[in-house]
């Protein structure tokens, strides 16, 4: 923007008054003086209004820009929100999974310590049961060892008897070979 043009009227009218020096113009100078005002303003009127287009173009641009990134961010933001409802519901699908396979899990755990304690049970009263039959067992080998060595010492004392009183016949047999006298028992 240009200097401001002086369109004051001087005062004084003297010699001095010539337009050069500040005093009054002819019409013709005047009206030039007023036309270059006028072209003056108008070009500093467009300036300013080339000026003020290019501020509102900008601030257009501007709020063009923003209403962009808005619309960006508030795309982003559902996004966001969609992938943590997605994210979530996926945690919480997994975990109600893993709920379940740790519960079936700690079933068969439970089941299969029921069957050890079970097998372990039975294992037990089977070694009772077999310790019980080995021990009858053993005591039947005793009772049939003494039976037997009972047995044995009876057969032994037959076997004296039956030989002493084979001796004693053998004597009585080879006393009457040696001594006619007595008659023979039959």
């Amino acid at each position: 923007m240009g200097p401001k043009p002086n369109t004051a009227k001087p005062k004084s009218k003297g010699k001095d008054a010539k337009p050069e020096n500040g005093g009054p113009l002819d019409p013709k100078d005047e009206a030039n003086f007023y036309r270059l005002a006028y072209q003056s303003l108008q070009l500093q009127l467009a300036e300013r209004t080339e000026e003020a287009s290019k501020a509102v173009a900008s601030k257009r641009e501007l709020q063009a820009r923003v209403e962009h990134i808005s619309k960006d961010f508030e795309e982003e933001k559902k996004l966001t929100l969609d992938i943590t409802r997605d994210m979530t519901r996926q945690y919480k699908s997994m975990r109600e999974e893993l709920l379940g396979r740790i519960n079936d899990l700690e079933e068969t755990v439970q089941k299969l310590t029921d069957i050890v304690a079970d097998s372990e049970r039975r294992q037990e009263r089977l070694l009772k049961e077999k310790d019980s039959i080995i021990a009858m067992k053993d005591q039947e080998i005793a009772d049939l060892k003494a039976k037997m060595d009972d047995m044995a010492d009876e057969f032994g004392e037959m076997l004296r008897e039956t030989l002493e009183k084979m001796r004693e016949r053998i004597e009585i047999t080879s006393n009457n070979f040696e001594s006619p006298e007595l008659p023979l028992q039959q």
